[in-house]
């Protein structure tokens, strides 16, 4: 939860940089190419998810991370209507498996893993400073 909010933070910050510094040199991204930026910088700190990914799945790790990539472009920015709708994550795991000629059950298996099944080191740290930092306020409080 903390990763998405930092991400949206980063995705925010990004934007409105993006827009303020742009000059007529320059044409400006669309939202779709800025979506797809976000992703990849995600992704690039997920390389050993990836790469077990890829070796779980049997999959070549540029699939995995075509995959990962498009569905966290696709994603970014109606994570309340995936929330709301589960037809729309059904639809998009369908075209994402269509664009990376990959059956649906892997597609949605890979997306799984990743989101849900793969923690890294860096992560269980992470969540260990941010309960360690609650209990210190907690304690802080009496």
């Amino acid at each position: 939860m903390k990763k998405i909010i930092l991400l949206s933070l980063v995705a925010l910050f990004y934007c409105s940089c993006n827009k303020s510094t742009s000059t007529d040199k320059e044409p400006e991204k669309s939202q779709t190419e800025l979506d797809y930026e976000i992703a990849d910088m995600f992704l690039e700190f997920d390389a050993e998810k990836i790469g077990l990914i890829s070796i779980i799945k049997d999959i070549p790790q540029e699939k995995a991370n075509s995959v990962l990539r498009d569905y966290l472009a696709k994603t970014f920015r109606s994570t309340i209507q995936a929330m709301e709708d589960p037809s729309y994550v059904v639809k998009v795991i369908d075209t994402i498996a269509n664009e990376n000629d990959l059956p649906k059950k892997l597609t949605a298996s890979i997306i799984f893993s990743y989101q849900y099944e793969m923690i890294t080191r860096d992560e269980i740290i992470e969540d260990y400073q941010d309960e360690m930092l609650d209990y210190q306020n907690e304690v802080d409080q009496y």
